[in-house]
């Protein structure tokens, strides 16, 4: 008989599985994480489900599951803008100029109009309180890069915010 997630139990020890505990423990971070990224519920769900499938099977040989579990989710996050963004500009034309539309949410409306990477540290950093490096690891560049793209990702958003 094959075990599943909701039962949790590893029939061989009596115990819990650790895949088990790591998810119920790291889920709501995770969602957390990419909802703070795509802006959306139900993607960050996806996102979450998504690279907790990716450790299925292989926590017990990670050195850091929860590093690996958040960098998952900035790569997973990251290919979904991706496509995302090629989609928009197949199917439509760019409007240069266009102010964006600042109401209530001004601050997700325009945060959501950067480019990802910059976005991602944007959010790495002051949401998620992760260090320089850690932002460098998770997005497979080097720390100088991320103050860049922070540096220029805050210019931006006073740009669009100041009146």
């Amino acid at each position: 008989m094959e075990r599943t997630l909701d039962q949790g139990r590893n029939p061989e020890d009596g115990g819990t599985d650790p895949f088990v505990t790591f998810y119920r423990a790291e889920y709501p971070g995770a969602v957390r994480l990419a909802h703070a990224l795509t802006g959306s519920t139900e993607a960050a769900e996806d996102v979450a489900q998504d690279a907790f499938g990716r450790m299925l099977g292989r926590i017990d040989g990670l050195e850091s599951p929860r590093g690996y579990l958040r960098a998952t989710v900035v790569n997973l996050c990251h290919d979904r803008e991706r496509r995302r963004s090629l989609d928009r500009r197949m199917r439509t034309t760019h409007r240069h100029g266009v102010a964006a539309a600042l109401g209530a949410s001004e601050m997700g409306d325009v945060l959501f109009g950067l480019p990802y990477r910059q976005r991602a540290v944007l959010v790495l950093r002051y949401w998620g309180h992760w260090t320089e490096v850690e932002i460098a690891d998770a997005l497979g560049c080097r720390p100088g890069t991320v103050k860049t793209l922070a540096s220029r990702g805050l210019a931006r958003l006073r740009k669009e915010i100041a009146p």
